[in-house]
């Protein structure tokens, strides 16, 4: 039996027209379908981008907590690179600050407890100065750390130092996705921020041993969210030949919404009654923040809980991608062969542990 919410979603998206855009809203859970449609109601927010967003803030808030075992020892992290395609004016970019500010918020509570650990710490090194402990050693006073989750304008380095210290993961957001791959050649011939991006994704541990490093950053299990925007007239730029033959595009997922049109603005009676949207959101995210990121007696090695698929979800799975796979095989000219195909299973996988997740 429908409830009440359900049923007053499922009238809604007729009103609004939203099974003419493709977009499948009812596959979200109740709560976050009436957050989409309050958007779109009350901030005039694209639909289609803002339950994609969401997506990308949930797999960011989920991190390396949980996994899905996607075939046999095959587990991942539910990580999404994720590109918003549109003319300018459809709200990208305040749509992206509003679904990311309860994570923003989140690093928020970081910094200050930072902040608190690193007065306690100069307080200790104050004290401590020119003392020794009791066997005439100096005393070891372990010096804090910032753990933040997003990050925009960064280096390599910088990116790896952020993750280092936040093992549950990190998220790149850029207002521009052009800026991001302009950076690769903005530092030097040798920066690896895109192999970097490409190890991440596929699960694999992270390295760096430099001469500059004092110590090597090592990263067993990388959970890196990428998500930013480009305007529909410079998709050019962004499917040059480089990326294209390294595979990076494979890996993302665009939004391009087929309602393309910016809504008008309506007025609203100054007694109108709005819904609190943005507390009801970040209460959704931070009790999936509040799953906990399992670390082993060093803190160093992540133990995420595995999602497993029941055989029922198992048996589609394997049928719809067999599918794939029959079609592909069929294909005589390697050359004819769409190499982003055969990612589609771990994108789906993800978004499965996405939505289990919700």
């Amino acid at each position: 039996m429908f409830d009440n919410l359900h049923l007053t979603n499922m009238l809604r998206s007729e009103v609004e027209h939203i099974s003419e855009t493709g977009l499948p809203l009812d596959v979200f859970p109740d709560k976050i379908q009436e957050i989409i449609l309050n958007l779109a109601r009350y901030e005039n927010f694209n639909v289609e981008y803002t339950a994609s967003i969401i997506l990308s803030a949930v797999a960011v808030a989920v991190g390396n907590s949980c996994h899905i075992r996607i075939k046999g020892e095959w587990k991942t992290c539910s990580s999404l690179y994720m590109m918003l395609i549109g003319r300018p004016g459809l709200g990208k970019t305040p749509l992206l600050g509003f679904i990311y500010k309860p994570i923003n918020e989140y690093d928020d509570r970081l910094y200050e407890k930072f902040n608190d650990d690193w007065n306690e710490y100069e307080r200790a090194m104050s004290c401590s100065k020119d003392k020794r402990n009791n066997d005439g050693e100096d005393s070891l006073i372990k010096k804090p750390h910032l753990t933040t989750t997003v990050i925009s304008d960064f280096t390599p380095e910088a990116m790896m130092n952020a993750h280092q210290y936040n093992l549950r993961g990190i998220a790149l957001v850029v207002d521009e996705i052009l800026a991001l791959f302009n950076s690769v050649k903005r530092y030097s011939s040798k920066n690896n921020l895109i192999e970097d991006l490409l190890t991440a994704y596929s699960g694999q541990p992270l390295k760096i041993i430099r001469k500059s490093e004092l110590r090597p950053i090592l990263i067993k299990k990388p959970c890196i969210n990428l998500i930013g925007s480009v305007q529909t007239n410079m998709l050019q730029e962004v499917f040059c030949t480089e990326f294209l033959a390294n595979g990076l595009l494979d890996r993302f997922l665009f939004v391009y919404p087929k309602n393309r049109k910016i809504s008008g603005w309506r007025r609203e009676e100054r007694n109108t009654v709005r819904p609190d949207i943005m507390n009801q959101w970040r209460t959704i995210i931070n009790r999936i923040f509040s799953i906990p990121c399992v670390l082993d007696d060093k803190g160093a090695t992540l133990n995420p809980r595995i999602l497993t698929m029941s055989d029922d979800a198992e048996e589609y799975f394997y049928e719809w991608y067999n599918g794939i796979i029959d079609a592909v095989n069929a294909i005589e000219d390697d050359a004819n062969v769409e190499s982003r195909k055969m990612k589609l299973n771990g994108h789906v996988a993800r978004l499965a542990l996405l939505f289990q997740v919700m």
